[in-house]
């Protein structure tokens, strides 16, 4: 399942919708990308599953654990925080 692009995230989060810019490469052979321009970390792709960690800064600093499953040119999953889960949705954007 190819997964490489740049997608547009959407978090669902108590303050309302967060975009965020997702940019994720397998060239390496691993699940490498960034965040809104911050490198993610510990990228995993199983099939049509991806899932990594991300430091996010804005509203709040956090460090959540993203888990998704990839279907075509959209995403759904979870951001997982110590106290929270935030649903997101993504769509690659077109090359």
């Amino acid at each position: 399942m190819a997964v490489d692009g740049t997608w547009t995230i959407t978090f669902d989060t108590p303050a309302g919708e967060q975009q965020a810019e997702l940019v994720l490469d397998t060239a390496s052979g691993a699940l490498t990308g960034e965040l809104n321009g911050t490198p993610i970390e510990d990228g995993q792709l199983n099939g049509d599953e991806i899932k990594f960690v991300a430091r996010i800064t804005e509203p709040i600093k956090l460090k959540v654990k993203c888990g998704a499953t990839v279907a075509g040119d959209t995403m759904t999953g979870k951001a997982k925080a110590t106290l929270m889960s935030i649903a997101f949705t993504g769509t690659r954007a077109a090359d």
